[in-house]
């Protein structure tokens, strides 16, 4: 059973139309959040917060700890949510396009003109960034400067790294290229990529532990993450990482997701168009028999895990297990928080599979 009825529009159902709207039944909740338990009991992953928000409102939001046992606290807790701030900064992105601050098809070195040390590099846009196509390698930084995080040195190196293929032609996932957004706001606004973070995202749709910086107190610990807690970590976060330092909650996650599929919320229905649409596709890692699914921010890629993906459906997933989908046409959005690096992402697509199968 599909969780939801087509809709025309993105609209949030008024009273009346909910009498046609589908919703996710109990039984597929059920489900859901047996399998998500379930990774949790057999020591898979360490912990699970799972929300569902559909256009009835919240549905569940729940957390299962030690032991498997539910856990209401870690609704509280904050999490790394790794790759799943290429979705939030593309979203600041987003809607500086609406308003002219930035442009998808503007080469990068017209906002950051020391990027632009090569006829090639002058051409490389802003979009590209989104469908990792720059040219520019994936590594972040080199084993001598891991001691050493900063914004200032990682733009360094994206402005002197030699390209490793010609841009526009494959995709190759990085991560540090999303710096280069943050140079760019800062040149067109003179804001922090936090300080942007926190204007016209977290601000306009109520999110209040979202950020670089998380809270001590409420942040969980991250099994096996590559940079060690301590004074390395706290470099980490100063160098506000869109492509993967930011940290958020289920709540903040479900709110920007509702933003998301309410008209004019965050963006105009023609941007929303435009920044969920798939990009042409191009060779993943140069293998021309795996063509990518990005789109302005977000991934549309089919999951061998989630048996019944629909087309309508967008969504970034975090190294640390994390997942944030969004379907307009079901009106559904679901979040999925663990907290253990490299741990992959099927755990949370088959959870979520569970709300699109029939029970």
């Amino acid at each position: 059973m599909r969780p939801g009825a087509k809709r025309n529009n993105l609209h949030a159902p008024n009273d009346a139309s909910l009498e046609n709207h589908t919703m996710i039944s109990q039984a597929q909740i059920d489900e859901s959040l047996r399998r998500a338990r379930g990774y949790v009991e057999s020591g898979n992953l360490p912990l699970v917060v799972v929300g569902v928000s559909d256009a009835t409102g919240l549905r569940v939001r729940v957390g299962y700890g030690e032991g498997a046992r539910e856990d209401d606290s870690l609704g509280n807790g904050v999490f790394a949510l790794a790759s799943i701030s290429k979705s939030i900064a593309g979203t600041v992105v987003a809607r500086l396009y609406q308003q002219g601050i930035l442009d998808y098809d503007t080469p990068i070195a017209e906002y950051v003109p020391e990027f632009g040390t090569s006829e090639v590099r002058k051409g490389i846009l802003v979009s590209q960034i989104f469908n990792h196509s720059t040219g520019l390698p994936s590594a972040f930084v080199d084993a001598s400067g891991a001691s050493d995080f900063s914004g200032e040195k990682v733009l360094g190196l994206l402005c002197t790294q030699d390209l490793v293929y010609e841009p526009g032609t494959q995709s190759c996932y990085s991560t540090h290229t999303y710096q280069l957004l943050n140079a760019a706001i800062q040149r067109r606004l003179g804001l922090s990529m936090e300080e942007a973070l926190q204007r016209y995202v977290c601000e306009p749709c109520g999110m209040t532990a979202t950020g670089f910086y998380p809270d001590s107190a409420r942040a969980l610990p991250v099994v096996d993450h590559p940079v060690p807690e301590g004074a390395l970590r706290s470099l980490f976060e100063r160098m506000e990482m869109s492509g993967g330092g930011m940290w958020s909650t289920v709540d903040d996650l479900l709110a920007l997701g509702r933003a998301w599929l309410t008209p004019n919320k965050l963006v105009s229905p023609e941007v929303f168009a435009k920044v969920t649409a798939t990009l042409p596709g191009l060779p993943v890692g140069g293998n021309p028999e795996v063509l990518s699914r990005r789109t302005l921010g977000w991934n549309r890629e089919n999951i061998g895990a989630f048996l019944h993906q629909p087309a309508s459906g967008f969504f970034h997933g975090g190294a640390t297990g994390t997942l944030l989908w969004l379907d307009p046409e079901a009106e559904l959005v679901f979040v999925f928080l663990t907290n253990r690096w490299g741990c992959g992402n099927d755990q949370a697509f088959t959870t979520l599979d569970a709300l699109y199968a029939s029970c």
